[in-house]
């Protein structure tokens, strides 16, 4: 394996700009990238409210790119417990040998996911728009400061998602709110620490949140497809919760709950009762029967909250983008196999301790029929973003595939936030600022948990949700409320999201929420290693539900131990161009630490 894995370095072609090269591109490429076909010279351009439109639904367009959307499922998703390579693709060896090399703790520096230009790409056009959008105002009457407020609200939130999503993946990241646009510019741009980046987001998203449009004022796609101010309250609550987990700051946390409390409102106040609604609920959520179809079959469901839009935003059949990459990973079709499988624990049948849907004594979840599916009753595929009908029973206990999208037009959009996570999310901010086992806020947290999970329930009467359900998720009884809530949220949260690109960073809140001391958020890991201090060993716990997807996983959960570990490498092309870019610690073969962890 080391052998191949030398040989893959030494022959394969470089497959990323590094970041100082990725903004010199974008300067030449700017018309192609992100303005219309017929404005090719930015002096021609910015002269109307119409420009700005299009230069905002571009910014939007570019998170299309397959770059992003690959990355958000090996990051989010395959790094955790919910999925796994598919070990008998051979249409690419070197997508195969990459997903391989993270999936087993040896992720290399030049692996094809340690990238970070097509986040990069998307950031400076929601700069270039934030540094030029102004102008136009001058330019046409038609284009008012309300519209500029709120074009600029979106951009910024935009921009913000990115980081964040940089920050979770990476780590330490350069941070700039300048729009690179000729090659005289100074693009080398050093990395800032987690928390300086965050706290920089959170700013300019709480600033921005007044200006923001209300999803009530839409009736098409962009109530959904566009950042309004639900996108952006859901944005600023999993910042805060993040940040709240990391510094264990219980200020932070009431700040998570605060946001939440004002999209579920908000969600509340939009909802107009339709035919099969859960009728004892006081949340706007679709019966379980109808769910999956209605998120992730028809779309832009009432309870979503942002989706990137694949069908295109004018709504024709002629404007239909390519979920190229979705369809790559999850759909059978396709090219015969996805790149990626789930676990056998996602099985519908499965009542042993590590089945994700067992509740009780049995399973008893539509989830269990409709995210995943076994087409020969042994390997389990992924099923969302890939079924487009609802599975109502399961035949013999297996899963069916049943009805799924065609590989061309793959026309289905990538799901960010909806309003189970956002009930979900205040559950988890509850459980930690908890004082202890008896505070009211578990109380609150279970209520949440079990309106998310009652609404999937095939038979709710003879399988409901229970404080001490969940005990068998980690090794060792649990006998505290309050960690048993916080189990609880974190299995409800794998049944509700599987595959939508958050197990991984909710596995990491946990695990740095029970570290024996809190990490250094402030520092970088360079500083620190500058400073010779030793790294923040992992939760046991959270490395034993990362690594239950492996008949035996004692190998790759050694591998884990450390905090760095938790993070890509920064890639290396960039480092090679940018003297300011420091590679994280545990991957730097010129490091002692690096070599011996």
């Amino acid at each position: 394996m080391e052998n191949n894995s030398m040989i893959k370095r030494l022959t394969r072609r470089m497959s990323v700009i590094g970041y100082c090269l990725m903004v010199m591109s974008m300067v030449s490429c700017i018309d192609t990238v992100i303005l219309p076909y017929d404005k090719t010279v930015d002096e021609d351009f910015w002269k109307s409210k119409s420009d700005v439109q299009q230069m905002v639904y571009g910014a939007y367009n570019s998170m299309l790119n397959s770059a992003v959307i690959e990355r958000l499922i090996v990051w989010g998703d395959m790094r955790s417990d919910e999925l796994m390579p598919v070990t008998t693709v051979s249409l690419n060896v070197d997508i195969q040998e990459d997903l391989v090399e993270i999936n087993t703790g040896n992720t290399q520096p030049d692996n094809r996911y340690a990238t970070w230009s097509a986040l990069y790409s998307v950031i400076n056009n929601c700069n270039i728009i934030l540094s030029r959008a102004a102008d136009v105002m001058l330019e046409d009457p038609n284009y008012t400061q309300g519209d500029y407020l709120a074009d600029c609200s979106q951009m910024i939130a935009l921009r913000s998602l990115c980081y964040f999503t940089l920050v979770k993946v990476f780590r330490d990241v350069p941070y700039t709110t300048e729009a690179f646009m000729n090659s005289s510019q100074n693009m080398s741009i050093a990395q800032s620490n987690p928390d300086s980046v965050l706290t920089a987001c959170i700013k300019d998203l709480e600033e921005a949140e007044a200006n923001s449009v209300l999803a009530s004022a839409y009736a098409d796609w962009r109530r959904v497809g566009t950042f309004t101010r639900d996108g952006i309250d859901a944005l600023l609550a999993d910042i805060y919760l993040w940040r709240g987990s990391m510094n264990r700051d219980a200020a932070d946390y009431q700040k998570a709950v605060y946001y939440c409390d004002k999209v579920i409102e908000s969600k509340k106040q939009q909802h107009q009762k339709g035919m099969g609604e859960i009728e004892e609920s006081e949340y706007p959520l679709a019966n379980g029967q109808n769910m999956f179809s209605t998120l992730f079959a028809l779309q832009n469901a009432e309870e979503s909250i942002f989706e990137l839009q694949f069908p295109g935003y004018s709504g024709s059949s002629s404007d239909v983008r390519n979920n190229i990459a979705v369809c790559n990973y999850f759909n059978f079709t396709r090219n015969n196999t996805p790149y990626l499988q789930a676990p056998n624990f996602f099985k519908f049948g499965d009542t042993s301790n590590k089945s994700v849907f067992k509740t009780g004594t049995s399973v008893n979840d539509y989830r269990a029929l409709t995210y995943t599916y076994a087409p020969n009753g042994e390997e389990m595929y992924v099923r969302k973003y890939v079924g487009t009908n609802d599975i109502r029973s399961a035949s013999a206990g297996q899963e069916s595939k049943s009805v799924i999208r065609a590989a061309t037009p793959y026309a289905q959009n990538y799901m960010f936030y909806r309003l189970s996570d956002v009930m979900l999310m205040k559950a988890e901010a509850l459980t930690a600022m908890a004082a202890d086992e008896n505070d009211i806020n578990l109380q609150v947290a279970f209520n949440l948990v079990r309106e998310v999970n009652a609404r999937s329930k095939i038979n709710p009467a003879t399988d409901s949700l229970r404080w001490a359900g969940l005990r068998n998720q980690v090794d060792g009884a649990v006998d505290n409320k309050k960690i048993d809530m916080e189990l609880m949220v974190l299995a409800e949260r794998l049944r509700e999201f599987a595959f939508e690109g958050k197990r991984w960073y909710d596995l990491m809140r946990y695990n740095f929420r029970n570290t024996s001391v809190p990490v250094d958020y402030k520092s970088t890991l360079a500083e620190q290693a500058a400073r010779g201090v030793s790294y923040v060993n992992n939760y046991d716990n959270m490395l034993t539900l990362m690594v239950r997807k492996f008949s035996a996983g004692d190998a790759v959960k050694a591998k884990m131990r450390t905090e760095p570990k938790l993070y890509m490498p920064i890639p290396e092309a960039d480092i090679k161009i940018c003297p300011q870019l420091h590679q994280n610690p545990v991957y730097d073969s010129s490091s002692n630490f690096g070599k011996n962890n």
